[in-house]
């Protein structure tokens, strides 16, 4: 796997290497007790005066609605416009004196379970920071068939974009996730959105079409379903994300 990871990188690095990144931090939380006081850290350090003049990003702090057999319970996804700023940010919050403050708070409160690096391709539907509910497919695929599975969201996107409701994306995995090789997220605005619109998948052609097209290129490894507990827009946020606009 490692080696077609690594062919990955290079065949489709003009999707993955010029292209924001967001990358998951998942963590276990025992108690009601330990999460509100990681919300509460959180929250302090992301008013605090470091931040405001040090992070280009975004941070989203989510629970987890139903995620298998991952033991995690929370992830944060920090939402940079390149790996390097993210990299660079991560460094110097650490060794700062509200980073290693922090991060205290984190390890007191929470146990680490995996981290992810994913780098985002494209966008589809109608961007707004509004979508605070998400579903994430996981997958993997051949870099051959890349090209292809771009070019099957497009098509689906077509068939349904006077009709969906939401946002969906796709993203490559750059690190950290084994088996999995992209994701394709779908955002919605409120849990009855997100029923209404996945009630209907079976009998929606284009989606079908879509799915069919799918899955002769990729093998489907999980689908999980998030919200987003906290979202600090620092210096961007969604919209400017995934339109590829940061400050």
């Amino acid at each position: 796997m490692k080696k077609i990871l690594i062919t990955l990188f290079f065949l489709s690095s003009t999707y993955i290497f010029s292209n924001p990144v967001w990358v998951e931090y998942y963590i276990k939380v025992d108690s009601p007790q330990s999460a509100a006081k990681i919300v509460e850290a959180t929250d302090n350090l992301m008013s605090s005066e470091y931040v405001e003049k040090n992070f280009k990003g975004s941070l989203h702090l989510n629970t987890w609605i139903a995620n298998g057999s991952d033991e995690s319970t929370h992830v944060f996804a920090v939402l940079q416009p390149s790996m390097t700023e993210h990299y660079n940010y991560m460094q110097n919050l650490q060794q700062s004196k509200v980073g290693q403050k922090y991060f205290s708070a984190l390890r007191a409160n929470s146990t680490n379970v995996s981290e992810r690096i994913n780098s985002f391709i494209e966008t589809y539907g109608t961007p707004t920071n509004d979508d605070i509910y998400w579903i994430l497919h996981e997958f993997s695929a051949q870099p051959s068939d890349l090209e292809k599975i771009i070019k099957a969201h497009q098509k689906m996107d077509d068939g349904i974009k006077d009709d969906f409701p939401g946002q969906f994306g796709l993203s490559s995995v750059a690190y950290g996730s084994g088996e999995v090789t992209h994701i394709l997220t779908v955002g919605y605005s409120s849990i009855e959105e997100l029923e209404s619109w996945e009630d209907g998948v079976g009998s929606n052609k284009p989606v079908q079409d879509f799915l069919k097209s799918m899955d002769r290129m990729v093998v489907w490894k999980s689908s999980k379903v998030l919200t987003n507990s906290r979202v600090y827009d620092s210096a961007s946020d969604l919209e400017q994300f995934v339109t590829k606009d940061f400050e």
